[in-house]
């Protein structure tokens, strides 16, 4: 049995919440929101002890994992904290807002001799998953061309999104997401140019940034700045030396999890009708925290995500935020 405490009772808190519940031989004993009735609402929900601090949960023995909800200022010193106390850790994306923050958490987890994993969900959602499966197994050749897209409103679930000094704005928050997944498929980033829009608060939430690579290049079109009831946008095209890949997603409502979605992923290759790839239906969410726990169970570092991926993806990202504001290019 793994047993989880979860600090952070708000949207993401509650999606993995509601995810360990539908895993076997997890039992999530905490939960942990300085917003007591949060907590203890969410507690009652998944069978749990509300707290409104860590220190009873990071003191228990019996607490293997520590799951980590919490605006991404706050990841770093929780995360040390977690591992210090000798726990394993699952922390949101973003690692952190810089670099050095990072690196502290990389050389904590080294140091405890605990897992570290950064919930890059991407990874694991099916239509993601695909894609990187396809290209993986040579089909379609190497990756040439990549642009990825990824439009929404402010989020409306908390407050704190709205202060780009928590969130390193779209281009840390949003962004990240697609520089992760591209990273996966081309390798390690040599460069990184930004053009975008500076919103009043001083958030970069709508962004155009071009990522080259030894192998290709890749766009990312990132927005945070749509109106308040425009349908959360993805997708991505890839094209590949003998073929083409084409993914596009539309919600039902302005949250990617609302409504009735549409979407497609399609192969096209010469000479061949189109053809659309079958995706099976999944929790994504639910899928990366059972991988981490399985991961616990057999004793291994996880290998489809590390630590050093998040590291590399964050490293990608404030480059872009540098780019932004120099309005030049960043060699990596």
């Amino acid at each position: 049995m793994v047993i989880v405490g979860i600090v952070g009772a708000g949207f993401m808190g509650t999606t993995h919440a509601r995810a360990y519940a539908n895993i076997p031989n997890v039992k999530v004993k905490y939960v942990v929101d300085q917003d007591g009735d949060r907590s203890q609402k969410l507690a009652s929900e998944v069978g749990a002890q509300a707290l409104t601090s860590i220190t009873q949960l990071l003191t228990d023995s019996e607490v293997d994992l520590v799951d980590i909800t919490l605006p991404t200022p706050l990841h770093p010193v929780m995360a040390i904290s977690a591992l210090e106390a000798g726990k394993h850790v699952v922390v949101e994306k973003p690692i952190a807002l810089t670099t050095e923050e990072a690196d502290r958490m990389l050389t904590a987890a080294q140091e405890s001799g605990r897992l570290l994993m950064v919930a890059h969900v991407l990874r694991f959602l099916p239509e993601y998953a695909a894609i990187h499966t396809i290209v993986t197994s040579g089909r379609l050749g190497k990756p040439r061309l990549g642009h990825a897209y990824r439009l929404s409103n402010m989020p409306q679930w908390a407050e704190w999104f709205r202060d780009p000094h928590k969130t390193g704005g779209a281009v840390l928050d949003l962004q990240i997401h697609d520089i992760d997944f591209l990273n996966w498929l081309f390798g390690y980033p040599l460069s990184v140019y930004s053009q975008g829009w500076q919103d009043p608060q001083g958030g970069w939430n709508s962004l155009l940034t071009l990522i080259e690579y030894n192998s290709g290049a890749a766009s990312i079109e990132c927005s945070f700045s749509k109106p308040k009831d425009y349908p959360f946008t993805c997708g991505l095209r890839l094209e590949c030396e003998h073929g083409e890949i084409e993914y596009h997603f539309r919600a039902g409502g302005a949250s990617f999890e609302q409504g009735r979605p549409f979407s497609y992923l399609l192969i096209h290759e010469d000479g061949k009708p189109n053809q659309s790839v079958p995706i099976q239906e999944v929790d994504g969410f639910q899928n990366e925290l059972m991988y981490f726990v399985q991961c616990l169970e057999q004793g291994k570092p996880p290998d489809y995500v590390t630590a050093e991926d998040a590291y590399k993806a964050l490293r990608t990202a404030v480059a872009a935020q540098k780019s932004l504001e120099s309005r030049e290019k960043i060699i990596l």
